[in-house]
């Protein structure tokens, strides 16, 4: 019952504005979901709250002034639009407004990109140092199931020096020679 348009039904089913078939939806759904009854007591609660607020009230000239404003604002969007310019630019303040509206987006947007950027790479980095210490014993690791059938080093030491694998073949001259290996 998180969506915009069931939080409308319940305020529309609270004040009595719903048909019968959509206050029974909503009664059933209330019936039925813990969600759905946790919202329509957080908003009896709100409106028991409105409720103990004093009443406010305009002022006399509020309503001649909002008037007054609107209709001010119809004639000047209306002759702006017929003379084809664009309010922003005529409008005091609109354009700046407008100017630091886009510049804080712009801003967001690096910001965010920013932090994007700094979580990624630490994400990276620390995944690749385990990748790195796997790849330094890769010559071990690729031959492990070998050296785990092998009782002991000496056997291993004994088959080096005779030059032998473990798969019965000879080792060859250049490979014995490499660096990284006993020499004899």
């Amino acid at each position: 019952m998180a969506d915009s348009k069931q939080q409308e039904n319940l305020i529309a089913y609270l004040d009595g504005e719903l048909t019968d078939e959509a206050a029974a939806d909503v009664e059933k759904t209330l019936a039925e979901e813990v969600f759905a009854r946790q919202e329509v007591e957080k908003l009896m609660r709100t409106w028991e709250l409105l409720d103990l607020l004093p009443e406010g009230r305009a002022s006399d000239g509020f309503t001649e002034k909002t008037l007054t404003a609107i209709r001010t604002r119809t004639t000047v969007s209306t002759s702006l639009e017929q003379a084809d310019v664009d309010p922003d630019d005529v409008i005091p303040g609109r354009g700046r407004e407008r100017a630091i509206r886009i510049g804080r987006r712009t801003v967001g947007f690096f910001i965010l990109l920013f932090v994007a950027a700094v979580g990624f790479n630490s994400t990276f980095q620390k995944g690749a140092e385990p990748i790195d210490e796997l790849l330094k014993e890769l010559p071990i690791v690729e031959r492990l199931d070998e050296y785990q059938e092998v009782d002991n080093l000496e056997f291993l030491k004994a088959l080096h020096e005779s030059g032998l694998r473990l798969d019965g073949q000879r080792i060859e001259n250049q490979n014995r020679n490499r660096p990284g290996r006993p020499r004899d």
